[in-house]
């Protein structure tokens, strides 16, 4: 620093009166100084401000300072940026004209140059540029700086083979002086520019009118509330500065101004403070806002962040209610946040507000739409062709169903199901989900698809194969049209404005396109797409100056709040992370003082701090660490800052760190716990202060077996009961009622690869069509017939795979089917391939295959007249006639199952008769219900053929080497009771507790049978 006056003062030793804003002040001392005397020289002054919504507020400070009836002509009001166009003479070109441009002169240098990878560095290239002139780097030693680093990487080639795409890197950092002068050529030939070019021009010219003695004076300059200056900017207001005819006003704190400050809010400040050795009243007059003034600061974490906007419109609504006549701002950092915080906003609370920050495109329900279009024709792939390009004939299920459940489509859909001329495109889009799913269609032929969609103008417009930009054009032409006729009416007025922006995108791209050879790729065309949407706002209507104000950090530059709420307080938005956007590297940006991601940060860190400095309320709002979508859920730096360093230096400053907990029962409900740094003493809080307790939820998803569950429980096992659903309500009789009493059905989904029920199914078919014939004819499978067997076991597993591709669309030879087809091979084979090892096997005579088994249980329910007829059905894979006479089940598992899993007495201790029973009639292991389907099974065979049966057995297809895995039953029979009379008690026991009132339906208590449930989504497990 130095001799000049210090921007520092001590802290004042009382609390400040209520502040007057600096643009309040601002105004002010403009008409004090200016606007009085025999020369009013207001209207000739020229104030320049960093934002146009700082012009607003400032024009309005103006007329609130006049004296009543004292009216005076204001002065030029304008904000940095417009101003140096304005200056500069030129009009700023539109960044895809520039892009092109800068294409067809690179094209001239090098005419190899594809378009497609030009498009992903064209726009840093450009920015480089316009950072190179804004801050007044002398291009040519940029590039001869620039072009000597390069130069050094070529040392590294001789490791490499020759390469001509390395050379060609090289020759571009070469040649790269060249193209920006050429652009910069093509441009001022037709008074265009880009932003820094501007920004240069602007400065030639005022340095030119200045060192000219036959140019007029310029006019006076006031620059108020600037904060990180580029160096354009810096030197027009030195050379304004040295002419006599400027004069600076910066809002700063001594706070982060002081010498050897380490906090970097006051980084630039401090350099424009010593280097134009600038007056203390320049720099704020040394008033102590930070260190001095009475603020209460909290610090609101939240579990994830989409509770942000909820939590900014309660305590937005609290604001208001308590303090009715403060001026407030929602500073949202994160833009991605402005539409939670609308839908978050207390209308009843907040009836008028503003939003200053427009909403991008990009944020809407309609750039969804277009990216998931746009997912569809770049997800698929085009099949046995050789042509190049990104045009795809068959489209993954997964887009095309996302694609058709858009809320706009299915909006359209309403409105096309309400037009009676149109009968056969009703319900079009639910007929196309339909339809994949039966087909089970993973990749669909585009003019299949275009078939299920009855050539629909929407079908078409959105499946029909893009090849180049004009199909893409053409397309989103046609979807605006149908689009638009569905919301045209008054309620849909944000609808429309979608629909116009898009309207307006695509015509702009159509323009700049349409007279060029070359027509885009869909990957370049949506890069462009994509740059324009991001760029393109939707604005809001409202009061400018309205005391509710919501806006993003950089619009809050010289305004001031009563009270401020902050959103997404965490490292990584605020500030943003360290990324430095730029071809050129690290070295050459900081070797001709170009902006880096340092001076970035510096820029944000004072935007935040002099934000607060009049704030009398403050909530800072973070997301707590591991929280969905957060990288580290750290808290910024800033709010470590202040309570470490501001907090022990500002007697007035009460801080409290709260967490945001969302009730259980009420969703419209917050409550705050925390601490309070000025206080011992533990709170819970709602955003109003008060106290607020919660009812812990209790219990279960619970279902009384009324008269009418009764009656249906009895209608269930009237009709028809399997063993498996027998193990299903012992399991959780809550997934039994939703599967046969309620009878939800799972939603069906596409099969990309075969599941395991239809991998089973697929060697089941196998098997039957191997063995059929022996079964039909009565003749015994032999040790003669297994290598026949083996030879056609192969063909048996691809007819079952080509069957179910034919049905379905199944994919049969690819990825992972092609695999499981393999195993289902292996595993038949094997199968055969052991029955001539198993003893006393062969011959086989097969008394059924696939045959159903049905048994009559009559219960006796007490209480109630008559006998309940519980029927019991199932299919039983395979039927064996032993050489005795008798016949078993015998029950194939494409899964691995041990001998062990079916001993349901231990091996050990082992567990007497009526403990076996108790389990097998109670428990629900996987163990006991292999069991208990082999035990049903036996009765269900006994009731059918009318025959003794021998123990029921499972061949495990995983287990081949273990042969029949039987399970023992003999506790059943031990005192020599009928194995029929037993089971049927047996059976009675488990109706009877499936009807017994007193044991209602409930979730069960083992959460690992939840896993795989598909109803688990219902009771929230």
């Amino acid at each position: 620093m130095p001799a000049s006056p210090s921007p520092l003062s001590a802290p004042t030793t009382a609390p400040l009166t209520a502040p007057v804003s600096f643009l309040a002040q601002t105004a002010r001392e403009l008409i004090e100084r200016y606007g009085h005397g025999p020369t009013d020289e207001l209207p000739d002054l020229v104030v320049v401000v960093p934002t146009r919504r700082a012009v607003v507020y400032l024009k309005n400070e103006l007329a609130l300072a006049l004296p009543p009836g004292a009216p005076l002509w204001a002065p030029r009001v304008a904000a940095m940026e417009d101003y140096m166009v304005e200056l500069a003479g030129v009009q700023v070109e539109e960044p895809i004209a520039l892009q092109l441009l800068l294409f067809d002169i690179l094209r001239n240098i090098d005419t190899s140059l594809d378009f497609d990878k030009f498009v992903g560095w064209a726009g840093l290239l450009l920015s480089d540029f316009s950072n190179l002139d804004q801050n007044l780097a002398k291009p040519r030693k940029v590039f001869e700086y620039l072009s000597q680093a390069k130069a050094l990487e070529r040392w590294n080639l001789e490791t490499l083979p020759e390469n001509g795409v390395a050379r060609r890197s090289f020759s571009f950092w070469d040649q790269l002086e060249k193209v920006y002068r050429e652009l910069k050529r093509r441009m001022l030939a037709n008074k265009l520019a880009y932003p820094g070019l501007a920004y240069r021009m602007a400065v030639e010219k005022v340095e030119k009118q200045l060192t000219d003695p036959a140019a007029p004076e310029p006019a006076r300059h006031v620059f108020v509330g600037l904060g990180s200056l580029s160096r354009a900017e810096e030197k027009l207001i030195r050379l304004l500065f040295q002419a006599g005819r400027a004069e600076v006003r910066f809002d700063g704190d001594p706070f982060y101004l002081e010498m050897g400050s380490p906090n970097r809010a006051g980084q630039h400040l401090r350099r424009y403070f010593s280097k134009w050795n600038l007056p203390l009243e320049a720099m704020g007059g040394g008033v102590e806002w930070l260190r001095a003034r009475p603020r209460h600061v909290r610090y609101l974490g939240v579990a994830n962040p989409s509770m942000q906007g909820k939590l900014a419109g309660q305590l937005l609504a609290e604001a208001r209610q308590r303090y009715p006549d403060e001026t407030v701002a929602v500073v949202l950092p994160d833009e991605t946040l402005l539409l939670p915080v609308l839908h978050g906003l207390p209308t009843d609370a907040v009836p008028d507000f503003n939003v200053t920050m427009g909403l991008s495109f990009q944020s809407t329900p309609l750039f969804n739409l277009v990216d998931l279009l746009f997912e569809v024709h770049l997800t698929g792939i085009r099949e046995g062709s050789a042509e190049t390009g990104y045009g795809v004939p068959r489209y993954h299920h997964l887009a095309v169903s996302k694609l058709l459940s858009h809320p706009f489509l299915r909006r359209y859909q309403q409105w096309l199901d309400r037009q009676p001329e149109q009968p056969g495109f009703h319900g079009i889009l639910d007929h196309v989900c339909r339809e994949i799913v039966r087909l089970n269609a993973v990749l669909l032929p585009a003019a299949e698809l275009l078939e299920l969609g009855r050539h629909h103008p929407l079908i078409e417009a959105l499946f029909r194969t893009w090849n180049n930009c004009d199909d893409i054009i053409a397309a989103c032409n046609t979807l605006i049209d149908l689009l638009k006729q569905v919301y045209s009416d008054k309620q849909s007025g944000i609808e429309a404005e979608y629909l116009y922006l898009f309207y307006t995108l695509i015509k702009q791209l159509d323009s700049a396109f349409d007279c060029r050879e070359q027509r885009l790729s869909v990957r370049s065309f949506r890069r462009f797409l994509y740059e324009q949407m991001a760029r393109t706002r939707l604005p809001f209507s409202g009061e400018p100056l309205a005391d509710v104000q919501v806006m993003g950090l950089l619009e809050t530059r010289a305004l001031d709040f009563d009270h401020l709420i902050i959103l997404s307080c965490n490292e990584g938005v605020l500030p943003a992370p360290k990324k430095q956007q730029s071809l050129f590297p690290y070295d050459v940006l900081t070797e001709f003082k170009l902006p880096t991601y340092a001076d970035a940060e510096a820029g944000t860190a004072y935007n935040f701090w002099r934000l607060l400095q009049r704030a009398g309320r403050v909530d800072l709002v973070h997301v707590l660490p591991g929280a969905e979508g957060m990288k580290s859920g750290e808290r910024s730096r800033f709010l470590l800052q202040l309570e470490n360093d501001l907090l022990p230096q500002n007697p007035y400053l009460t801080l409290e760190d709260l967490t945001v907990v969302a009730m259980e029962l009420s969703v419209d409900s917050c409550q705050l716990s925390g601490r309070s740094d000025k206080a011992d003493t533990r709170t819970i809080l709602t955003t109003d202060n008060q106290q607020l307790t919660t009812d812990k939820y209790e219990g279960d998803l619970v279902l009384e077996k009324d008269a009418e569950m009764l009656a249906a429980l009895r209608g269930v096992l009237e009709r028809n009961i399997s063993p498996s659903r027998l193990n299903d309500f012992l399991a959780c009789s809550l997934r039994f009622y939703f599967s046969k009493v309620a009878r939800f059905h799972e939603n069906e989904a596409v099969e990309e690869t075969l599941e395991a029920n239809t991998f089973g199914t697929m060697v089941h078919e196998a098997l039957e069509n191997l063995l059929g014939a022996f079964a039909l004819d009565g003749r015994p499978v032999t040790a003669d017939d297994i290598p026949e067997l083996i030879r056609q076991a192969p063909e048996e597993v691809r007819r079952s795979l080509r069957q179910a591709e034919s049905d379905k669309h199944e994919r049969a030879d690819e990825g992972l089917n092609h695999v499981y087809g393999q195993v289902a091979t292996r595993l038949v084979v094997r199968f055969l391939e052991s029955l001539p090892q198993q003893p006393g096997l062969l011959p086989l005579r097969l008394f059924g295959l696939e045959k159903e088994l049905v048994a009559t249980v009559f219960v006796d329910e007490p209480g109630r007249p008559g006998r309940l007829a519980v029927r019991l059905s199932g299919f039983a894979d395979r039927i064996d006639e032993l050489p005795d006479g008798r016949l078993r089940v015998v029950d194939y598992k494409s899964g691995l199952v041990k001998r062990s899993d079916l001993q349901l007495r231990g091996y050990r201790d082992k567990l007497s008769p009526a403990d076996a029973i108790e389990r097998l009639v109670n428990e629900s292991t996987s163990s006991v219900d292999k069991v208990r389907q082999l035990w049903l099974y036996r009765l269900m065979l006994s009731h059918t053929a009318k025959r003794d049966t021998a123990d029921t057995a499972i061949l495990s297809l995983r287990n081949i080497d273990e042969g029949l895995l039987s399970a023992d039953l003999s506790f059943l029979t031990e005192g020599g009771q009928d194995f029929v009379q037993v089971s049927e008690e047996l059976v009675t026991r488990i109706v009877l507790k499936m009807l017994d009132p007193a044991e209602p339906i409930r979730k069960t208590d083992d959460f690992t049978k939840c896993e795989y449930c598909p109803y688990r989504g219902i009771c929230a497990r």
